[in-house]
């Protein structure tokens, strides 16, 4: 029955976008991209504070049709005419990979903040360049790593990490995400290289970022003061048949800090096969954490005492609400914060998944590329 009422809020979200403020801030979409539903449409129909008041995709029909299922406002011809609306502050770009960088940096010129899908950019470089450009105009760049708002994340997993006499000091740090390639079709975007595609893109920079989320909280280390990196081991598992840049699986050992991290991701040929865990063994405890990913629908976090055994498992569903939700909610108090207080850094405290972040897990998946042998996203072949 738990389960069943989490599903609930999560998919019973007013998508006719009622009983709005008046001064609601209002967020246009580039693209009618599958993940706007769930990251943008559910969650905004449930905060007063925010109206998604344009789309734009490239054909014109889709984005129409999309608008009268979610009854949005306005359909624009392209992404551009969009951009331009006065009356747009914020923008949800869910583009492929290849294309956040573009887009970013024209919202970004024409006034706009931005929240954009993960990872940033295709390679370091590009991300760089967004983060200068949001300096330069004095806007909000926010990178989609949703679980990080989640109280399960962000609460229990912090207070357990930060809390050094308990567990005693990091050994080792292994993770794995694995998702059915069952799900997707040959033409998907995951797939191709000019949009950024690759396994270690899609899932692994989520490995990436829980990894230091990890060693940050325990090092009491923010993302303006990390510890170096360092990339041992890659190993590309498979790679695609029509185009041997593109990874479907990805194997990596790295320091982190000084910390040893090892991860796995994999679009996995087992069609029923989907698995997100991490293991964190420690001097004292040993740690796992499922699904952090995704909390909303199932999770656990159990700390077993290396000496007696003895084993303790912690949840943390809080008010049943979604990650996309804590992160939406976060963003637009974010950018009220700048109109309100004129203040980026009070806004980045709400809103911490910064384009600085953005650009240290692109150094880390660009690094991961090359020691696999394949070229950065990005770069001509």
């Amino acid at each position: 029955m738990a389960l069943l009422n989490r599903l609930r809020i999560q998919f019973s979200g007013d998508t006719k976008q009622l009983q709005k403020q008046t001064d609601a801030l209002k967020i246009g979409i580039l693209g009618a991209a599958n993940i706007a539903n769930i990251a943008l449409i559910n969650p905004a129909s449930k905060l007063p504070n925010v109206l998604i008041y344009g789309i734009a995709a490239r054909d014109r029909q889709r984005a129409e049709t999309f608008a009268r299922k979610h009854s949005i406002p306005k359909v624009y011809d392209n992404y551009d005419e969009l951009l331009a609306d006065p009356d747009i502050t914020m923008i949800y770009n869910p583009l492929p990979n290849g294309l956040h960088y573009e887009w970013t940096i024209k919202a970004l010129r024409m006034g706009k903040h931005v929240l954009c899908e993960k990872p940033l950019a295709n390679n370091t470089d590009e991300a760089r360049d967004m983060v200068e450009e949001a300096r330069k105009q004095n806007r909000l760049l926010v990178e989609a790593f949703h679980y990080r708002y989640h109280p399960f994340c962000n609460e229990t997993l912090r207070d357990i990490m930060s809390n050094k006499n308990d567990i005693g000091a990091i050994q080792n740090i292994s993770c794995t995400f694995t998702v059915p390639i069952s799900f997707m079709q040959n033409n998907d975007i995951r797939f191709q290289y000019p949009l950024g595609g690759g396994a270690q893109m899609d899932l692994g920079c989520y490995l990436i970022s829980m990894c230091r989320f990890i060693v940050n909280t325990y090092n009491n280390r923010t993302e303006d003061d990390e510890g170096q990196f360092e990339i041992e081991k890659a190993e590309a598992l498979r790679v695609s048949p029509t185009n041997p840049q593109i990874d479907y699986g990805m194997r990596s050992e790295f320091l982190l800090d000084g910390i040893k991290c090892t991860t796995y991701n994999e679009f996995t040929n087992n069609w029923s096969f989907f698995k997100h865990q991490i293991v964190v063994e420690c001097e004292r405890v040993t740690i796992t954490i499922a699904y952090l990913i995704a909390p909303v629908f199932y999770h656990y976090l159990t700390i077993r005492q290396r000496d007696s055994g003895q084993t303790r498992t912690i949840k943390n569903y809080s008010d049943n609400q979604s990650t996309y939700y804590y992160q939406l909610k976060a963003f637009v108090e974010a950018v009220q914060t700048i109109q309100n207080e004129g203040s980026i850094d009070k806004a980045y405290e709400i809103a911490y998944t910064t384009g600085k972040s953005g650009i240290r897990n692109m150094e880390i998946i660009d690094e991961i590329y090359r020691k696999a042998g394949l070229v950065v996203r990005g770069t001509k072949i």
